[in-house]
């Protein structure tokens, strides 16, 4: 079957199934795109993961968080492999931030990354394909937003205290999870919320019938959320993380993070934590020109192997402060944010000798803004990072860059609106492990000079499209949206290190050539109650300057075309039906990889005797289809399958 056959042969079976579909909607945004229902910000609209799509998955890991979206692909068979990319672009070259702390890089290979996060716990994630002057530095790809839940977001309206339970049973792993909650109200205006939760599992069954070593894992997660809300028109949150991620993994080489592990291999045994402590606060006196947004964050990222003594930390804390204010000249309507914010990440890695830090700092200013002038809004910004960085005993980089954007988004006739809009960011991080860069000497050189200086990392990132919304289209209820985006991004002055690997580094230097992704993006959704569906689709070439697919670690990978068909429908108040098609298209050029399609069914069931006990019911991989995901990497001709046909089953019930 050649290249792209098995996603012709998908969307075909989806467009005969669905032809409503395509005349009905899609939609793609300016700076995101919308899983579950669109969502609006004053300074432009963001994809949003709902916290009924992490429900409906049954996710457990952060492969699953993002199933339905094809803009967003996860690699690695491993929990302790997986890596996410945004549009091909790896999440080293992204702003990750959970409930506003910024998540670091990557601790030893890519280990320590986002996969700590427990589904369960989220309330939304947005997802930023361009950068905004205030989503903050680093987002050479863009970013991801991860918010976790309020106590005030269970309880109910009639409810002071209230508390839940739940699990989880996984066939093809012969895994299991399990939490329990307890929420209430202090009074009025606060509540909170006490959370334990932990994943186990065994080595995963391929589809092709093996097993695949070293993928069993122990998860623990300990959360507790303080929120005071609408209290004198202030709200204050104060957040408390702590998770571990436990196994026995490859260290180094073979199966660490690339192809399969040889079977005789020795293992270590490896314990991942994060520590991560939130303040937020809001102060919104309904007034046009005050809605002052502060965070504050500490977050605490570890990797220890137990068996080797290695141990790497990265500490970030910093924060943020940001006002919204709106006002009128004439027939313009004006919205504008303005504010700062300050990250330190100390990359600490203990040996025998002392420990070994790397400090980076980075101050910015920014103000974001957009204009209004009756069908047509101009979006722009600027942002201003003065920035330090220690690479080893002897050398550190400072400088400052200005980061503008500019879009705008004109209603072409009702429901329908044309978009554009550019954007550049830096990041003065780098892709090298924080326990790689213990390796710097005083030898070192820094673009092959030993009084040589680094360049910060940079993207340019451009997209535009049209965008369709109607309700109202074939029906009086239903609601349809249909959007289509061309993108581009590059990313220059990628801070790499030779040799590649771990042991001494001899040269830190600004890689001369162009990372790029670029290519189109097509949403559409059609919403009739009892039934809801989607349809996604990316095209995205990921190469060099020089058209040379690329699959890097830390860098990007290539994706053959993918496409996700997404669809919902409520039988009755007691049963919701649900079924998702992936399917992938091949890769064949200076990167090989097969194409494949996966499908996947789910049940969810509310007992009418019970109310308050929600049972989920899957089957995902029906067809045990025997595949491997094309981010994973590989090692002479070896990857690492992804799991195959599995049953699950969970519960919960609320109190």
């Amino acid at each position: 079957m050649r290249k792209n056959d098995v996603l012709k042969m998908s969307l075909a079976t989806a467009l005969y199934v669905t032809p409503q579909i395509l005349l009905a909607d899609a939609f793609v945004t300016l700076e995101s795109v919308t899983l579950m229902e669109e969502a609006q910000s004053g300074i432009g609209e963001a994809k949003i993961i709902s916290q009924e799509s992490l429900e409906k998955n049954q996710a457990k890991e952060m492969k699953e968080v993002f199933k339905d979206e094809p803009s967003i692909s996860v690699g690695g068979g491993a929990r302790n492999a997986q890596r996410v990319y945004l549009r091909g672009i790896e999440g080293t070259n992204l702003n990750i931030t959970i409930d506003g702390a910024k998540q670091g890089g990557s601790l030893f290979q890519h280990m320590g990354d986002v996969g700590s996060i427990d589904p369960t716990l989220l309330k939304s994630v947005e997802v930023s394909t361009i950068a905004g002057a205030d989503k903050g530095n680093g987002a050479l790809g863009g970013s991801l937003a991860f918010e976790t839940v309020d106590a005030q977001d269970l309880l109910r309206k009639d409810q002071d205290l209230g508390a839940a339970i739940r699990g989880g049973y996984y066939g093809a792993s012969e895994g299991y999870s399990g939490g329990a909650s307890v929420y209430g109200r202090m009074n009025a205006n606060s509540g909170l919320l006490v959370d334990i939760s932990g994943v186990h599992q065994e080595d995963y069954r391929t589809g092709g019938g093996d097993d695949a070593d070293n993928t069993a894992v122990k998860d623990r997660n300990y959360f507790i959320k303080y929120s005071l809300l609408d209290y004198y028109d202030q709200s204050l949150k104060i957040g408390v993380t702590h998770t571990t991620n436990e196994g026995y993994y490859i260290a180094t080489g073979a199966g660490s993070d690339m192809g399969v592990p040889n079977p005789n291999a020795a293992t270590s045994r490896i314990v991942t934590t994060r520590d991560t402590y939130t303040l937020d606060h809001r102060y919104d006196p309904q007034s046009d020109w005050i809605d002052v947004k502060t965070n504050v964050y500490y977050n605490d990222r570890n990797y220890k192997n137990k068996s080797n003594a290695t141990d790497v930390t990265s500490q970030n804390y910093g924060g943020k402060i940001k006002n919204d204010f709106s006002f009128q000249t004439g027939n313009l309507n004006h919205l504008f944010s303005v504010g700062m914010d300050y990250d330190i990440e100390d990359g600490i890695t203990k040996t025998s000798s002392g420990d070994i830090t790397n400090t980076s700092k980075t101050l910015g200013a920014f103000a974001q803004g957009s204009s209004n002038y009756k069908i047509a809004t101009l979006k722009y910004g600027v942002r201003f990072d003065d920035y330090s960085i220690e690479y080893g005993p002897r050398h550190e980089v400072t400088g400052s860059e200005f980061s503008p954007n500019v879009g705008l988004d004109i209603e072409v006739f009702e429901g329908l609106s044309a978009f554009t809009n550019y954007s550049e960011s830096i990041k003065i991080g780098s892709i090298i492990p924080v326990q790689w860069l213990s390796n710097t000497k005083t030898t070192t050189t820094f673009n092959g000079s030993l009084n040589g200086d680094l360049e910060p990392e940079t993207s340019r990132q451009i997209e535009g499209g049209l965008r369709y919304k109607k309700s109202g289209l074939f029906a009086d209820n239903d609601r349809a949206s249909a959007g289509i985006s061309i993108f581009k991004t590059t990313i220059s002055n990628l801070i790499s290190k030779s040799p590649a690997g771990g042991g001494t580094v001899n040269d830190i230097y600004n890689d001369d050539v162009d990372v790029i992704s670029k290519g189109y993006e097509l949403k559409t959704t059609y919403d009739l109650n009892p039934y809801r569906t989607s349809l996604g689709f990316i095209h995205a070439d990921v190469e060099n300057e020089n058209g040379v697919a690329i699959l890097s670690r830390r860098v990007a990978g290539s994706v053959g075309d993918t496409l996700i068909w997404n669809t919902t429908w409520v039988l009755n108040p007691q049963i919701e039906l649900g079924y998702t098609l992936n399917a992938v298209g091949g890769l064949d050029d200076e990167i090989v990889r097969p194409g494949y399609a996966v499908h996947d069914l789910s049940v969810q069931y509310k007992p009418a005797s019970l109310k308050n006990l929600t049972l989920h019911f899957a089957v995902n991989n029906i067809f045990d289809k025997e595949y491997y995901a094309q981010t994973s990497l590989e090692n002479g001709d070896t990857l690492v399958e992804e799991i195959g046909r599995e049953f699950r089953a969970s519960f919960k019930y609320v109190f």
